[in-house]
């Protein structure tokens, strides 16, 4: 269980940029790593189908998916992020009832300064964990059990160079999961024989 999150500037400026692209509505998807360390986005499309300003939903077979998604790629499945447009970075009683044991939740109340909190939910209360972002700059990981350490750098940034660049990015693959697409974020090779969907890795 752990005790604090971590997630790279990278993971956290993708997660800033799809909640900012889609104001007032709320977005999200889900999260996966290990030992608090953040190595895998899932964003998701706002299922709902009357009020996405208010309300992010999403499906069962939604959350079936991230399980595989993350299970395939033998990261944890930590759970749900999603945005608050105008309210705070706590889990309200719908994002409890979800029955997810930790969510993240960025507000935009303050839109010139998000918050981005984490928490585990105990006997139906929330629990402030906390969440620290870490810079890209020496997170490695290993590929298919080779001894090859892959650096951040390696990867081709999701986010682009100017604001349109950025925007584009993330509509196309917010797009491309609304159509039930491969996404495009940079793609990962597999651990077994079915082509990897890994949305982004650290």
């Amino acid at each position: 269980m752990p005790e604090i999150f971590r997630i790279t500037n990278r993971h956290y400026q993708v997660i800033l940029k799809q909640g900012l692209d889609n104001l007032p509505q709320e977005v999200g998807g889900f999260l996966g790593g290990d030992d608090g360390m953040i190595k895998a986005i899932l964003p998701l499309y706002n299922a709902h189908l009357y009020n996405k300003t208010d309300t992010f939903s999403f499906t069962p077979d939604d959350v079936l998916r991230a399980h595989d998604f993350f299970n395939k790629h033998s990261v944890t499945y930590y759970g749900l992020y999603h945005t608050h447009p105008k309210g705070i970075a706590y889990p309200s009683k719908a994002d409890i009832d979800t029955g997810h044991q930790y969510h993240f939740i960025m507000s935009f109340k303050h839109i010139e300064k998000p918050d981005f909190r984490a928490y585990r939910v105990e006997s139906g209360q929330p629990i402030e964990i906390p969440l620290r972002i870490i810079e890209d700059k020496g997170f490695s990981t290993k590929v298919d059990g080779s001894n090859k350490k892959i650096s951040s750098k390696d990867f081709p940034s999701t986010i682009g160079s100017t604001p349109e660049e950025e925007s584009e990015k993330l509509n196309e693959m917010i797009n491309n999961i609304r159509a039930d697409q491969q996404n495009k974020y940079p793609t990962m090779p597999p651990r077994d024989t079915d082509k990897s969907d890994f949305s982004t890795l650290a």
